[in-house]
């Protein structure tokens, strides 16, 4: 499909599930799709990195081929195109038989402490998948992931703890995720321990309800 046919099907605002499943069965759909990425400046690019991200939910195996591009995702200036790079490489990783995470990995990890919180979140909230995918990682995820309570997050360029709460909360869904197999599960369990008194209730109600659960 050319770029304008696809810009003019885009515009036309259709269905994401169509979207995906176009992508899915259509390699030059798919293959146009990152070119809009790559060279559109227009929000239209959205609906393309969200579609990607869908399909690498649903079928990483198709999207695996577009690894190096979607890890340059990382680097862009635009919110949305990053996150979706960040949760689309977490999909990946399942399908990862080159190793190329691998290199990614030191680069990825960092983004915990990125001051944006829902850049930090995506990952975070996200490891448990490359926990499942690669469990010899466990250890050193789990330890960078911890750290989050001791980082400062910024709302509107100022530190809110606000934010490191929303965060802790993604942290505690990620642990539910692999809590059994962890190697650091004391830790785990101090650190929803430290959230029971958190002032954000929502947070403090899901460390009180992981505690039941993993405790026993």
């Amino acid at each position: 499909m050319h770029k304008e046919s696809l810009l003019a099907y885009l515009n036309a605002k259709p269905e994401l599930t169509q979207m995906v499943l176009r992508a899915g069965s259509d390699p030059n759909f798919l293959n146009t799709l990152f070119f809009i990425v790559r060279t559109e400046r227009s929000t239209v690019r959205y609906s393309c990195t969200k579609t990607i991200r869908i399909l690498s939910e649903q079928q990483p195996q198709t999207v695996y081929p577009y690894f190096d591009e979607i890890a340059a995702w990382l680097h862009n200036t635009n919110s949305f195109i990053k996150w979706d790079g960040i949760l689309t490489l977490a999909n990946l990783v399942a399908v990862d038989k080159e190793n190329r995470f691998d290199l990614l990995y030191e680069e990825y990890f960092a983004l915990i402490r990125d001051p944006q919180m829902i850049t930090a979140a995506n990952v975070a909230g996200n490891a448990w998948k490359l926990v499942q995918a690669r469990p010899e990682w466990e250890p050193d995820i789990t330890k960078r992931v911890l750290e989050v309570p001791d980082i400062v997050y910024l709302h509107h360029g100022e530190p809110s703890p606000e934010c490191t709460r929303v965060l802790c909360g993604h942290v505690l869904n990620c642990f539910d995720h692999y809590f059994d197999e962890s190697k650091r599960q004391t830790e785990i369990l101090q650190f929803a321990q430290n959230l029971l008194d958190c002032p954000r209730k929502a947070v403090a109600k899901s460390a009180a309800r992981f505690l039941r659960q993993h405790s026993t």
